[in-house]
């Protein structure tokens, strides 16, 4: 099936960590651990082994030091002239962030307390930050990373306050040999130790925050790019202006406040940017880092041209809220896009006259193999039909590959292009709903996701031995009675090959660029986890 978008003119603008163990096989419904604990006022560093994507278990470690609390940001309120309530928010949807009662800050925050997803064993995490607000949007760059110095990466991260004050930082990560009194250190061993280099303040909670995307043609990047009310652009301070203000309660603290990100260009896509509709995400074409595209919930894409800061196109691509966008991999003309009307839709900007529905539900088989899809949603009212789709994300190994998920739903939808209206791959095992999807920059066919049952999962979509057998709901009745057609092909459905869990609602993931090599033979990957104030780096 085909859609029809609407053109319009185009408007212009001035660690190791913990590694992740298999599953078990065994029940998938995990319990929320408790947020009880002490705290004082000065950030977590701690430390566990590092181990191969494949290694099944954890070593205990020692005490973790105890975590951080900090005051809540005065709020003033949404500013004037932005829309506000839960039909206004930056995504439409209140639940796609962590809920509020996990991030309060008056609660504990206590991360020696993960456990396997098994249940039998209690690990520590290896080195978290811990920012002075929920964290939502998040970002490890994606630039290689120097096999001769200990430099892990930089990190942007982002508040969703819903207030008109909301914050970014930018971290450093550096891998550092554990200290010689460290319990049962083995040879191999590296710590990550984080550095807050700058900050900026966020009129508007922070909806995505990426890095320019890695070039041949330099060595490194200073600039990214956030979505809120506005497409804003940003470049860090020189290196002599950068404040290294160490995350380890090891390091020398420092009074000098951290150097600000320098606000490069803020770009609207309305004619009135006091009346601007929120942008709900963007993406930064990897092929061509020129354009970025963004979706807001005014129904409409734009593609942005950089170096000129004007918006090169803007089109209608969806009937309700478009609540994510990704461009497709190698290519700076297809893109994909999700939205409150629940469907999957591809453009390709040399053919604007045409989209494809790539994914829209069927109600009947929806309702009868979706866990809980007809359960009331938070306000006690019916969940809407169709379920709003929350956010969509392209391999970046396989152009014809998407993931996808539904508002108030545990299960991810892996949809192949080529075959349109049925979702290839029915990923199960999560408790509770997503909250964000990532594929792996470097593991084709590698699967992140994070939800409000406090699980990270990791799914391999290539090695099918390595998945953990589900047991799938019973199929939708055959369809009966003259002229009734036969039933399509059948959804594959598969669980994840590796967990990991945490004290909070997991709000978003961003893996590391590929490290140097494990004692596997195979690049030391991370995985950033976001949850309340908490960001930790869990090893592959």
């Amino acid at each position: 099936m085909s859609g029809r978008p609407v053109s319009l003119a185009a408007n212009t603008a001035p660690s190791a960590a913990p590694t992740l163990p298999p599953p078990s096989t065994q029940s998938q419904q995990a319990s929320t651990p408790s947020r009880s604990g002490t705290v004082s006022h000065t950030h977590v560093h701690s430390r566990s082994s590092p181990a191969g994507f494949e290694q099944p278990r954890y070593r205990q470690y020692g005490t973790t030091p105890e975590s951080a609390k900090y005051s809540s940001p005065p709020g003033g309120g949404m500013l004037p002239h932005t829309p506000s309530g839960a039909k206004y928010s930056p995504l439409g949807l209140a639940d796609i962030r962590p809920p509020s009662d996990s991030l309060l800050m008056d609660h504990q925050m206590t991360p020696g307390s993960f456990s396997a997803f098994n249940g039998d064993i209690q690990i520590p995490t290896n080195s978290n930050y811990v920012a002075p607000w929920p964290i939502y949007a998040v970002d490890w760059c994606k630039w290689p990373m120097s096999s001769g110095n200990s430099f892990a990466g930089k990190v942007a991260i982002g508040s969703y306050l819903e207030d008109s004050h909301n914050y970014i930082q930018i971290i450093d990560t550096h891998r550092k040999q554990p200290e010689a009194d460290t319990p049962d250190v083995v040879p191999g061993d590296v710590e990550v130790e984080y550095v807050k280099t700058a900050e900026a303040t966020h009129s508007y909670p922070v909806t995505r925050i990426l890095w320019e995307p890695p070039s041949s043609q330099k060595q490194s990047t200073d600039l990214l790019a956030t979505s809120g009310d506005h497409l804003r652009l940003w470049s860090l301070p020189n290196s002599q202006m950068m404040q290294q203000t160490t995350n380890s309660i090891t390091g020398r603290s420092q009074a000098q406040a951290p150097a600000k990100l320098s606000p490069l260009a803020l770009l609207s896509n309305s004619k009135s940017p006091e009346h601007t509709a929120p942008i709900t995400s963007l993406d930064w074409n990897i092929i061509s880092p020129s354009l970025i595209i963004t979706s807001s919930i005014d129904t409409t894409c734009t593609i942005w041209d950089i170096p000129t800061l004007t918006a090169k196109t803007q089109l209608i691509a969806h009937d309700k809220e478009v609540y994510d966008v990704r461009f497709c991999a190698n290519s700076v003309d297809v893109f994909v896009s999700c939205g409150a009307d629940g469907s999957v839709r591809m453009f390709d900007l040399r053919s604007l006259e045409h989209s494809t529905i790539i994914y829209e539900p069927s109600e009947k088989n929806e309702k009868l193999m979706s866990p809980g899809g007809s359960s009331p949603s938070v306000s006690g009212l019916s969940t809407a039909w169709p379920p709003p789709l929350l956010r969509i994300a392209t391999s970046p190994h396989d152009a014809h590959l998407l993931a996808t998920f539904s508002q108030d739903s545990n299960l991810i939808r892996i949809l192949d292009v080529r075959q349109p209206g049925q979702a290839l791959v029915e990923l199960r095992g999560h408790s509770g709903s997503v909250n964000c999807i990532e594929w792996s920059p470097s593991r084709r066919g590698t699967l992140a996701s994070g939800g409000d049952d406090c699980c990270v999962l990791v799914w391999d979509l290539i090695n099918q031995h390595n998945s953990v057998h589900m047991q799938a709901p019973p199929p939708p009745p055959p369809p009966t009675g003259p002229g009734a057609a036969s039933s399509g092909p059948t959804t594959t459905e598969r669980g994840p090959t590796a967990a990991w869990q945490c004290d909070y609602e997991i709000s978003n993931l961003s893996w590391s660029p590929p490290g140097p090599a494990s004692s596997s033979g195979l690049p030391r990957d991370w995985l950033g986890v976001c949850g309340g104030k908490g960001f930790w780096g869990v090893a592959m």
